[in-house]
Formats: C-alpha cells, sequence, structure tokens
C-alpha cells in the first residue's frame, strides 16, 4: 500500500489528534527501547500492555499513544521498522 493510501485509511477510520494503538511483536530485551523509540518518534505513550509468548521468545506490545496526525502513525512504523529487536510492527 502506498503513503496516500494508507494516510486516507488512517484519517477514515481514526480522529486525529488523538489515540492509536500500535501493536509490535519484540524481542524481550528490546521493550524498553521500543517504548522509547515511539515517544522519540513523536507519539506521547498512553499506555503499555505486554504479552509473552508461550516460550517466552516474543513479547506482544499494545502501546496506545497520543498522536498529532495521520503522518505521525506512518513516520512510528517507519522508525520502529528500522529499530533493532523489531520482529514485527503491525
Amino acid at each position: 500500500m502506498d503513503s496516500e493510501s494508507a494516510l486516507d485509511l488512517l484519517r477514515q477510520n481514526h480522529a486525529f489528534p488523538g489515540s492509536y494503538e500500535f501493536r509490535i511483536v519484540v524481542l524481550p530485551d528490546a521493550v524498553a527501547t521500543v517504548v522509547s523509540t515511539i515517544e522519540g518518534a513523536g507519539a506521547t505513550i498512553e499506555d503499555v500492555r505486554e504479552r509473552p509468548s508461550r516460550t517466552g521468545k516474543y513479547i506482544s506490545l499494545r502501546v496506545r499513544a497520543l498522536v498529532q496526525q495521520a503522518e505521525d502513525v506512518l513516520h512510528v512504523y517507519s522508525v520502529l521498522g528500522s529499530s533493532s529487536g523489531v520482529v514485527t510492527a503491525l
């Protein structure tokens, strides 16, 4: 999906400024780094929920953050994509 289509979809389904939930699968030692990366990308963290995988090899994070505009969501995903310890971001 190109960025304009993604932005249109975000604007249709979310109110900005407002809360957005990032879902990220990370390695256990990357949780703090990922949370600080999201803050560093311009989002204000409201809530973080962690759920370990059955084997403990991965952590599923649900990070609710206040973002100002749809472009900020794409920026956070872009930064997460290059972050060490991130397995996938949804």
